[in-house]
């Protein structure tokens, strides 16, 4: 259980409705005092209500970066919120530089776009030149309504604050 395994945890999302979400998950699952919700942006290190610099051991960043206009922001803090030896552990959609072929990478940053999603290639090469790599995995995955035949690259990584 979260009580059991974190001091304190903190979820920050920029979203009304999924503040709203986060707090009925902590409500229902009685986590009251160790989770705190923040709504906010998650780019801003002057957010009120996050934890003191240096202080996190682990940011968990989960198919979000995509979203976020300003992603190297986002990364900035949380290294910024990590104590040295902290991780980071990110999962979000991609595209494959070395696997994909051209048109499937046109075509996945389109449909992605659509829906305000930016996938962007330099996001691994930037977490690896961030933090200290421990794990990275990337797999192809189907969508909801679209052919199964249609796959996207996501990718899981595992960072060290040196």
């Amino acid at each position: 259980s979260i009580k059991d395994w974190f001091k304190a945890v903190y979820v920050v999302d920029l979203t009304p409705s999924l503040v709203k979400v986060a707090k009925k998950r902590v409500e229902d699952n009685k986590w009251g005092e160790k989770v705190q919700i923040i709504l906010g942006d998650a780019t801003d290190p002057k957010l009120e209500g996050l934890p003191p610099s240096g202080s996190c051991d682990v940011v968990s960043i989960s198919y979000a970066v995509t979203m976020i206009p300003n992603w190297k922001d986002v990364l900035q803090n949380a290294f910024r919120l990590l104590k040295p030896g902290g991780h980071i552990c990110v999962c979000d959609f991609t595209v494959d530089e070395k696997s994909q072929w051209s048109a499937s990478k046109k075509f996945w940053k389109y449909l992605f776009s659509t829906d305000h999603i930016y996938l962007n290639e330099e996001h691994i090469t930037t977490l690896q030149g961030m933090f200290e790599q421990v794990h990275l995995e990337m797999h192809y995955g189907t969508f909801p309504y679209v052919p199964s035949v249609l796959r996207c690259p996501y990718y899981a990584f595992i960072g060290k604050k040196r």
